[in-house]
């Protein structure tokens, strides 16, 4: 027994680290991590063991068998196993790690420690390659890099920008969960000297990695304390942040603010005027929400595997032929409108948490914006849903 409380708990350590991290040495082509994969292919033992059936699961394997049918009958001629194969692996993942942690042997204290851990190593590894490169010494755990922007670092996953995402996330996670270990609201001037630590790991992090998105993800943070009395404060917090970031030289900001302004337009050249790298991840969305439909046979059942990639180049200059991108408005244009609506189904009864509404904008920049197969969509909603599940146990709620 004991033996198996061991392997369960290991399991479920392993799932969310291999989920929260890509070092540079478990990079293989077009940045997947292997490691994560090797992590992956463990999750049909676990489901073989642990095989119980949850109400709450139904959506996610509806979605799986959805994405093996439709595609094979509607257009075989683009069936590819190797990408639906993927995704499968990312949904057994998640009901391996659903079913390891219904088990109780993964505490609330356990997952909080494990939050607080992860995110001293991101810091901790972006310290050491500023090291680098202050000292000219080969830089550690490097993947991603422009030697035109030397302190853009990557930090423990593929890119810098991925890493603000993370580990943005990981601080909302260790604040929500903190507050259900202390039973109230996160509260600075009681919790902040315990916590000192971790908001120096986190803030620094997130402002000299040298990506513009961190800035972004530092406000979606801060949001979990707007309550009217304290307006004030944050706004002299996010200024000071703002002004202290510029004043050392990290004017990522300014980035970030101009790509905002240009997507509240909506006009793809505008947006690609401002940031071509930005407009890679945003205007192809734009493009695609003028396709997608539900109304004739290829909108409920998909153009094909890959379908994008034959003309999204035509929209965004100075991208591969056979680009694809768009969010989760991909799976819709490609699997169709049923199995699209499965997914969100599915992943916003994983996150979505009364109260707790800043889960949605993490959903929607992180899961929606992005796609199915994807580490951090996966990472996403196995953090908020893990969450959601201490939440739910200490206030008697069954999922």
């Amino acid at each position: 027994m004991l033996k198996q409380m061991k392997t369960s708990s290991l399991l479920l350590y392993m799932i969310i680290v291999s989920m929260a991290i890509a070092p540079a040495f478990a990079l293989g082509d077009g940045n997947r991590n292997l490691f994560l994969i090797g992590v992956m292919t463990l999750s049909p033992v676990v489901l073989f063991k642990y095989h119980n059936f949850y109400k709450s699961e139904i959506w996610l394997l509806l979605f799986m068998l959805s994405i093996i049918f439709i595609p094979a009958l509607h257009h075989p001629e683009s069936m590819r196993w190797s990408t639906v194969m993927y995704s499968l692996m990312y949904g057994f993942t998640f009901l391996a790690y659903s079913h390891l942690l219904r088990l109780r042997r993964f505490t609330i204290e356990n997952y909080l420690t494990l939050l607080k851990c992860l995110i001293y190593a991101y810091t901790i590894v972006l310290v050491i390659q500023q090291i680098c490169v202050f000292t000219g010494l080969p830089i550690f755990n490097l993947s991603n890099y422009d030697p035109n922007e030397p302190f853009k670092l990557n930090s423990l996953s593929a890119e810098p920008s991925h890493s603000a995402r993370i580990v943005a996330l990981l601080m909302y996670c260790f604040i929500i969960i903190k507050e259900a270990v202390v039973n109230r609201k996160y509260n600075f001037s009681l919790d902040l000297k315990e916590d000192k630590l971790v908001w120096v790991g986190f803030l620094w992090t997130m402002l000299t990695m040298g990506s513009g998105t961190a800035f972004l993800f530092i406000g979606i943070v801060l949001l979990k304390f707007m309550r009217f009395k304290n307006i004030m404060a944050l706004s002299i917090l996010a200024g000071s942040i703002v002004y202290g970031a510029n004043a050392i030289g990290v004017h990522a900001f300014d980035r970030t603010f101009d790509v905002i302004k240009a997507s509240l337009t909506l006009d793809i050249n505008t947006i690609i005027n401002t940031d071509l790298s930005a407009a890679i991840r945003i205007a192809p969305m734009i493009v695609l929400s003028t396709m997608v439909n539900f109304v004739t046979v290829d909108g409920l059942f998909g153009h094909g595997i890959d379908y994008v990639g034959t003309f999204m180049s035509d929209y965004i200059p100075a991208v591969p032929e056979h680009f694809s991108a768009g969010g989760m408005l991909v799976l819709w244009m490609e699997y169709g409108f049923i199995p699209f609506i499965l997914f969100v189904t599915f992943s916003l009864n994983a996150i979505y948490q009364k109260g707790q509404y800043l889960n949605l904008i993490f959903w929607f920049m992180l899961v929606f914006m992005y796609g199915v197969n994807g580490q951090i969509v996966w990472l996403t909603i196995i953090l908020l849903y893990t969450s959601n599940y201490f939440y739910n146990k200490r206030t008697g709620v069954n999922i």
